[in-house]
Parts: C-alpha cells; structure tokens; sequence
C-alpha cells in the first residue's frame, strides 16, 4: 500500500515536471533566422580560418631512420644525439638508410634533400661507429649552411659560390 502511494507520487512529480518543462518550451521565443545565419557564417569563417593555419604549418628538420640492424640504430642514436639544426635552417630532410654488405659490415647513406651526403662502410666497433656518426652529423650541418647560404644570394640576384 505504501508502495502503490509512492508510485502514484512518483507519477505525479513526472507528469507535473514534464507539463512544466512544455509550458517553459511553448514560452520561448523563436530565435530569428537571420541570426541564424550570422552564427552559421561565423563558425565558417572561423572553420576556413583553421584550414589557413593549418596549411601554413610546416615540419622543419626531419631526421628519417631508415637502418635495418643493430649497427644502423646505434649510428642513428648517435646521429641524433649529435644533430643540431643550423639556426634559420627550414624545410630539410635527412635520411639516414642502411643496406647490406659483405661480412659483418653495413653501409650507411645520409642523404640531405634528396642529395647524397655520406656513403660509408661501418663496422660493428661502437667507437667506430660513434666517430662516423658524428662525421656525418658535422657534414650535414654544415651541408645545410651551405645550402642556406646559396638561397639567400640567390635571392638576392647574385651568383652563388662555387665549390671546389
């Protein structure tokens, strides 16, 4: 009997809940359509926004593994480790990749935009492979200053240095 009275007053609370919350929508007014439009043309002006600085966005200075064993990962921890972009460097890719040879040997390219840097034999010597790893970490910077440095005179309408 208790129960059926709290059923009953539970029924009540959501039937006098649910007629208010309709007179409360019925009470609202209509908001105009060309607000509407105004807040759409804003979230796609902010959206189009985005896309722009999105694409704007660029990744400067990637380093690519690209070693198949153990000796190849050890020279491209020690690469990394050593690497520091030259300032006002923008826009390189340094590739490091690794390929079979004979024996227990391997034979490691750094390649710098797509141009060849360093192609060495290494061997499975840690303190060899740490002296080669920060070789071609020096080259390449200074490959890339080089590279900078040829931009900006072209840029600038002269002739570039040539190397010898």
């Amino acid at each position: 009997m208790m129960e059926t009275r709290l059923t009953l007053l539970w029924l009540s609370l959501v039937i006098g809940l649910s007629l208010v919350l309709h007179r409360a929508e019925a009470q609202q007014q209509t908001v105009p359509q060309d607000s509407l439009r105004q807040e759409e043309n804003t979230l796609q002006r902010t959206y189009e926004q985005n896309i722009r600085n999105s694409a704007q966005l660029e990744i400067d200075g990637l380093v690519v593994d690209e070693t198949i064993t153990k000796m190849g990962r050890d020279f491209y921890d020690v690469f990394h480790r050593q690497w520091e972009a030259p300032p006002m460097a923008q826009n390189f890719t340094i590739q490091i990749k690794e390929f079979p040879a004979r024996g227990l040997g391997a034979l490691i390219q750094v390649t710098v935009n797509d141009q060849t840097i360093l192609e060495q034999q290494l061997q499975p010597r840690y303190d060899i492979i740490e002296e080669i790893a920060t070789y071609a970490a020096g080259h390449a910077y200074e490959f890339l200053l080089q590279d900078q440095l040829q931009r900006q005179l072209e840029a600038e309408g002269k002739k570039a240095r040539e190397l010898f």
